[in-house]
């Protein structure tokens, strides 16, 4: 196709004015300037290093190519590693059309605060966008589709395993994609265009894939990456955003409709963790959008039989796979991590429920950051396991630029936007972090430091300039025994603890909220153990949101209680970077002498 000179960012046309008039009566261009995504949020600590990394990844290569970033649209050659696995400029999976390409656009607008030069690429990426979209309104990068093409593949050389299911999960990261370019920049009315024409299209195909009849050809196909289950319901995510951000209701009604659907298919275990949490995070979309609270009901449900059957490890993480354990390739995906992530924290601000913060927190201040790569990217890394469950992380660390680096970074933008809730007079900071938030209120800053004396963990400041002294709620994390408060001046502040936040009892624009506590056990299903582990079965130690681990696959079981000073005596440390590329483990071994 001849590429055309794009109007993007410059010119204001019919259409674009047409366009914009309608975003603004739905208020969807003040959103985009004015909303939560104005604030300024820097993260500090070991998570910020983390967060600057992730970001920071996108400037080089392989992303500082254009080629390379459109090629799930095109299908070209960009170099002669495209096929090379492993190889830092290797370019796969071209058949999941819009994937890699929809997924840029979509960080991208997120982090671009309204500049379209937040990368190099994004301008001419989107530019191209519509011109490789088909007259069906979706992107192919190896031609046209026959959607009525039966699925039930024998194969994966099938047209259907090749191609068809492969574009569909492509196209529904496209869809976010374009959708968040449409919030970020209401001027842009060639993506406005390209995300309607593309969601008609889902609505098209929508009898041929919710078809009651068809059941066994769709289950036929799998759960895996090339699956009916992986590749058709994460489209709900895409169009609950495009009802949301054009006021058009028959997005959300077939958002509806493939979520009714997917109740057939919505069991564990599955062989796509990614795919099945992405269904997970559009139910909860579909709550905020409805109220219908048979939604919240399911993931809430899904989240216990994660948690309490051990899908989900010690560290707050979960396989490539939704299994407990396997035998083949068993490892870890950053793209499942991230959405398991962002899952928590969405329904700890909706639910306002402690142990959804408390498992965010976990995630990320455990197997996420053990995720991410020495390039600040994400991808896969090997596990170590035993029938039960997830004991540690393997040495084996692949990055995967076609997919987790990009859900990595989107990861961290969630976490961005959730430090801080506002409601009437109160301040609510759920996760212990340093981080600095500027927003039109003013500016909140969060700067930890480790307790300076014995029975306190961590000790965090809180200030607030350029506004209104506040009440401040904290959580009472599952690693604190308790939490004391003293303002500014060293004058104790008096708390009051109920469902697990500590809010204090007067407004205050300077607070030290001390957590005590000191090293912990838990069992393997994330359960505090009062009274120390339990003789004959396995344990994990945690000393504040980290869990203690040893290099390698065994070690013998410490004694209890204990110190620090002993446990490092011993080569038991808190997860930090000198775990990376390392066997580890933090599942403690069971104490074989007990009776």
């Amino acid at each position: 196709m001849k590429r055309q000179p794009s109007a993007s960012f410059t010119s204001r046309g019919s259409t674009l004015v047409w366009l914009t008039k309608v975003l603004c009566v739905l208020g969807l261009c003040a959103e985009a300037t004015t909303g939560r995504d104005a604030a300024k949020v820097t993260l500090g600590g070991e998570v910020g290093k983390a967060a600057a990394a992730a970001s920071a990844r996108f400037q080089s290569a392989p992303f500082d190519s254009l080629p390379w970033l459109r090629a799930d649209l095109t299908g070209e050659k960009v170099s002669e590693f495209d096929d090379v696995y492993r190889h830092p400029l290797c370019r796969p999976y071209k058949q999941y059309s819009g994937d890699i390409s929809g997924r840029f656009l979509e960080i991208m607008a997120l982090n671009s605060t309204g500049d379209p030069a937040v990368h190099p690429a994004f301008k001419d990426l989107l530019a191209e966008v519509p011109e490789h979209q088909r007259p069906g309104g979706y992107f192919c990068a190896s031609g046209e589709i026959d959607w009525q093409q039966p699925l039930d593949a024998k194969d994966k050389d099938s047209p259907a395993m090749k191609v068809v299911l492969p574009a569909l999960w492509g196209n529904a990261r496209m869809l976010c994609g374009l959708v968040e370019v449409m919030r970020a920049f209401p001027e842009e009315a060639a993506t406005a265009r390209s995300a309607v024409k593309l969601g008609d299209f889902y609505l098209s195909v929508l009898p041929r894939f919710t078809n009651p009849e068809r059941m066994k050809e769709y289950e036929r196909s799998g759960s895996y990456a090339a699956g009916y289950v992986t590749c058709w319901f994460p489209v709900m995510e895409g169009l609950v955003r495009l009802s949301r951000t054009t006021g058009e209701a028959k997005y959300l009604e077939g958002a509806k409709t493939i979520a009714e659907f997917y109740q057939r298919f919505d069991t564990i275990p599955i062989d796509h963790a990614h795919g099945m949490l992405c269904c997970q995070v559009a139910l909860l979309d579909l709550y905020e959008e409805t109220h219908d609270a048979s939604y919240l009901d399911r993931v809430e449900k899904r989240w216990e039989e994660l948690v309490r059957d051990g899908y989900i490890n010690p560290a707050g993480g979960i396989l490539e796979k939704c299994r407990v354990s396997y035998k083949r390739r068993l490892c870890d995906e950053g793209c499942a991590l991230a959405d398991w992530l962002r899952l928590n924290l969405a329904l700890g601000r909706i639910t306002g429920k402690t142990r959804y913060w408390a498992m965010a927190e976990r995630t990320l201040q455990n197997h996420y950051l053990q995720n991410q790569s020495s390039q600040g990217g994400f991808g896969h890394r090997g596990a170590l396991a035993d029938d039960e469950g997830v004991t540690g992380l393997g040495k084996s660390n692949l990055e995967s630029t076609w997919c987790c680096t990009y859900h990595g970074e989107l990861g961290f933008i969630e976490l961005r936007r959730h430090l801080l809730m506002r409601a009437d007079e109160v301040l609510t900071v759920p996760l212990v972090l340093d981080f600095t938030v500027e927003d039109p209120s003013g500016t909140v800053t969060s700067v930890l430091k480790d307790g300076p004396e014995p029975g306190t963990v961590i000790r965090q400041r809180l200030s607030l300039t350029g506004q209104p002294s506040r009440v401040l709620r904290v959580r009472l994390p599952h690693w604190a025994d308790g939490v004391t408060a003293r303002s500014g001046g060293g004058e104790a502040v008096a708390l009051e603890i109920r469902d697990g936040w500590c809010t204090t009892t007067r407004p205050v624009s300077e607070i030290e909220f001390d957590y005590l506590g000191g090293l912990y056990g838990e069992d393997r299903r994330c359960k505090r153990l009062p009274g120390g582990p339990e003789p004959g079965k396995p344990f994990v130690i945690g000393y504040g949101p980290r869990l203690l681990a040893f290099k390698g696959k065994a070690a013998p079981r410490p004694a209890w209680p204990t110190t620090l000073e002993e446990l490092a005596s011993q080569g038991i440390t808190p997860l930090s970077p000198v775990h990376h590329k390392k066997d580890c483990s933090y599942v403690m071994p069971a104490d074989e002498s007990a009776p």
